[in-house]
């Protein structure tokens, strides 16, 4: 092969391989069937990866190569290579990952232990745990960085609070009473709000990030739903709308709120016990998880009604989309 040949060679597969990693694709965990379901652009179901016991929260890495996968019964997080949609590593993450987060530099991942009611931070290089963080409130779940990776932010099911951690010297700066059992948590508005979704209590707590006094607590009603079932759970928040997405769990719909002025423009109708959500490319549509249906709703956000369900595998949890 002639010296400018291989020139070529190299240049073609080095777009096949940028064109395979740029490929738009949707995972969704199932919990109960031990497997990532990946569809394409055209929400056609391309590969089950077989993960173990229990997948649940999903993140890409910052460079979009890697998704990281927690899997509870595991006692790790797997990361999937998204060119080959095929596990290269696992990564010890402390007893019963659930939640997680990883640093808006890239450099740490924080993930919950419900179990041990504390958190684990890990190196995202090295694959090392750097340290453990005990105590957080009784069964943490929800983890998030704030914007400029100070802080993160602990939602503790068993205390009806959050804990702020101060993520330089890993010590606990504050703690705020929310509703009863916050289960997810969601920064918007550039950081200067954090939105904490209330299971039981059926609502949104609104906090003011700069001065971490609540904005405002944020109740739903859906018609013909018994308000014990209204079951908040998680985020998806577009700017470009300026709405934000709440899952209702075993109310069957997503409430609809306005960003500017917290009001509830409309529940939308997905399937049974919708439980995770995302959003695809320019927002033109959200993807909700189905848990006791095992399917996933696609939104049209413009008509704003489900257009469509999918069936992936057992008591689907959280969903990621490629975009």
């Amino acid at each position: 092969m002639k010296a400018y040949e291989i020139i070529i060679f190299i240049i073609l597969n080095f777009f096949i391989f940028l064109s395979a990693v740029q490929s738009k694709y949707i995972f969704v965990s199932n919990e109960n069937s031990d497997t990532i379901t990946v569809l394409n652009k055209d929400k056609k179901i391309i590969k089950t990866i077989k993960t173990g016991g229990r997948p649940r929260d999903m993140k890409f890495s910052l460079d979009k190569t890697l998704l990281y996968v927690v899997v509870s019964e595991e006692n790790h997080i797997a990361v999937i290579d998204i060119n080959s949609l095929k596990i290269v590593s696992y990564i010890k993450s402390g007893d019963d990952p659930e939640i997680f987060d990883i640093s808006p530099d890239g450099k740490l991942i924080a993930v919950s232990n419900e179990d041990d009611n504390e958190i684990t931070i890990i190196d995202v290089k090295t694959q090392d745990k750097l340290a453990t963080i005990e105590n957080v409130g009784v069964e943490p779940e929800g983890v998030n960085f704030s914007k400029n990776g100070e802080f993160i932010y602990v939602t503790s099911e068993g205390t009806n609070s959050v804990v702020i951690i101060n993520t330089k010297t890993r010590e606990i700066v504050n703690e705020i009473l929310v509703g009863n059992r916050p289960r997810r948590g969601l920064f918007i508005k550039d950081g200067n709000e954090y939105w904490v979704s209330n299971e039981l209590s059926g609502s949104v707590t609104i906090i003011d990030t700069n001065n971490l006094k609540i904005i405002k607590n944020l109740y739903f009603s859906v018609k013909g739903i018994r308000d014990q079932n209204i079951t908040p759970v998680d985020f998806a928040y577009s700017s470009k709308l300026d709405k934000i997405y709440v899952t209702l769990g075993s109310a069957n719909h997503v409430a609809v709120v306005n960003g500017s002025n917290y009001n509830i423009e409309k529940y939308i109708l997905a399937g049974s016990r919708v439980w995770g959500a995302a959003l695809t490319n320019n927002d033109e549509e959200l993807i909700v998880t189905n848990g006791n249906s095992d399917d996933i709703s696609i939104i049209d956000l413009i008509k704003q009604t489900a257009v469509s369900s999918i069936p992936v595998g057992k008591t689907p949890h959280t969903v990621r989309v490629m975009k």
